[in-house]
């Protein structure tokens, strides 16, 4: 089976065995055995965040879409934060007639829970066909409906018949993954589903070759943590090399994500968030792709084009132009290099893009000394290594966790980074604890490519010149946890996973960092 043929999405769990609980260093992570890594859990979670939120905030984008989100009415206040970032994505894009996503609730009552929610669904079906006549419709199955039993395929199997309008299935349960994640593969799921459409023959006509002269034509996969900013940059670099981009699925026309089937290359932005759809435009199409880098830093920035570069022909134009930026960039940016002499660094976002920032801030002259990711996969395993390596084999703490402050304040009180670089949610526990912080996405900010670099550094230097808001805030501030707190192993609550192999053998993690290895050097 595979994306055109499951009708439920896999967890990532299953499908690429990824892990969310993990406490050590990063070359206890790479040594690990896979298996007891996707065993760990936690005895106590104080946070964490639902695939519901990753889903409806791309499926949000899509133009003339709407959405009804089939559950309790909690479950829909989802979209307000998904709303929210469509309607600023517009503003970036200049348009003046924005807007609001289109989403409602079937808000699920005792009654339905008791009685099966089916018939709620199919009336709100009928009534958002009628009364907002989109062009598609997207029902994204909750907690509650699928506990109860709804059957969500058979009530649209029964709307298709009635109505024009397609109408499509997404079961983004919460429960039934804890790697959040999840929800970019079951919106992927419905894109594929409903926006790509199809000729007589099941597919898209195939564009005939290209003439002498024309550019090649790549797919940049973009997701919500990509600005439009950043998407400029791309393809400001991508066409220095000849290369013609299609950016998309997010905020594109329906006409933009059918001609994304018939380019040449398919490239990714963070593999985190596109395997799935990359995945399918290959096994479907057959467009080769590249699935590696994430273009933040000069080193990978430098890798991912001319990775692009290969598969299209455009070696030389791609080496031309990267040995210009790189020399422009370098110049821009050797004014802020004083001020990051001797740093120490922690980190804190979704894996790879924590990974591949870890490298921007040692090309400025920074040392990582902690990261914190969201879960792990197989995708950010070179990376770890490439870390180390970058430091001289210099080791540092890695957490693995679906948030979890309770862990991050204990490990930010043990190391006493310089600096931390996380999402809003996180630098709010480094913030009240003193530390300079700076957001390592915004999607006003450039972070992506060359501009990006120099951008990024220019931020870092100005949250290190003056750090006195967050300190006088820590003095000011009353924190949630008791000094008995910090004085434990911030990973006391993960459950060891196990493995047993063929010869009857049982393997266990420990999790735990040597803490006194930092003394003297922080």
């Amino acid at each position: 089976m595979g994306l055109l043929e499951d009708k439920v999405v896999p967890g990532r769990e299953e499908r690429i065995k990824a892990s969310m609980a993990f406490g050590g260093s990063a070359c206890g992570l790479g040594k690990a055995d896979k298996i007891c890594l996707r065993n760990q859990e936690r005895g106590f979670a104080q946070a964490g965040l639902c695939q519901l939120l990753p889903t409806l905030g791309m499926l949000a984008s899509l133009p003339d879409t709407a959405i009804i989100v089939h559950g309790a009415i909690g479950c829909a206040s989802t979209g307000f934060g998904a709303n929210i970032g469509s309607r600023l994505r517009h503003v970036q894009m200049g348009r003046t007639d924005i807007k609001d996503t289109v989403w409602v609730s079937t808000n699920l009552t005792e009654s339905e829970v008791v009685h099966g929610g089916e018939a709620r669904l199919e009336e709100t079906i009928y009534e958002v066909n009628e009364n907002l006549k989109p062009k598609s419709i997207v029902v994204l199955q909750t907690c509650a409906p699928s506990i109860i039993g709804d059957d969500l395929q058979s009530v649209i199997d029964r709307v298709r018949d009635k109505l024009d309008t397609p109408v499509l299935a997404s079961t983004c349960e919460g429960f039934k993954t804890k790697i959040w994640a999840t929800g970019y593969d079951v919106a992927f799921h419905s894109i594929v589903h409903g926006f790509i459409e199809k000729d007589r023959e099941g597919r898209p006509p195939r564009k005939e070759g290209r003439k002498e002269g024309e550019r090649p034509i790549v797919n940049i996969i973009n997701l919500a943590s990509v600005g439009l900013t950043d998407e400029k940059e791309i393809i400001r670099m991508l066409e220095s090399i000849g290369i013609e981009v299609i950016v998309g699925p997010n905020f594109a026309s329906r006409e933009s994500i059918r001609r994304m089937t018939q380019a040449d290359l398919t490239v990714s932005i963070c593999p985190t968030h596109d395997d799935y759809f990359i995945d399918y435009l290959y096994k479907e199409y057959g467009i080769p792709y590249v699935l590696r880098d994430m273009p933040i830093g000069l080193e990978n920035t430098k890798n991912w084009l001319l990775d692009i570069a290969g598969k299209v022909g455009l070696i030389k134009e791609a080496e031309k132009f990267i040995e210009e930026e790189t020399a422009k960039t370098k110049k821009a940016v050797a004014k802020f290099l004083p001020y990051f002499e001797g740093k120490k660094v922690f980190l804190s976002a979704g894996e790879f893009r924590a990974l591949v920032t870890g490298m921007l801030i040692q090309e400025l002259g920074m040392e990582v000394v902690g990261l914190r990711a969201y879960h792990h996969d197989h995708f950010g395993d070179e990376f770890y290594s490439k870390l180390v390596e970058a430091q001289k084999g210099k080791d540092f703490i890695v957490d693995i966790a679906n948030f979890q402050p309770f862990e991050l304040t204990n490990i930010l009180q043990k190391i006493k980074p310089d600096l931390f670089i996380g999402h809003v949610s996180d630098n709010l526990s480094a913030a009240k604890l003193g530390f300079p912080a700076a957001t390592i996405f915004r999607i006003f900010d450039y972070y992506i490519g060359y501009r990006g670099f120099y951008e990024v550094a220019k931020k870092f230097t100005r949250v290190l010149k003056n750090p006195a808001f967050n300190k006088k805030l820590s003095e000011n501030v009353s924190h949630p946890y008791k000094i008995e707190w910090y004085e434990e192993n911030p990973f006391k609550f993960i459950k060891a996973g196990t493995n047993q192999n063929t010869e009857g053998e049982v393997t266990e993690i420990e999790n735990s960092y040597d803490f006194s290895s930092l003394k003297g050097v922080i």
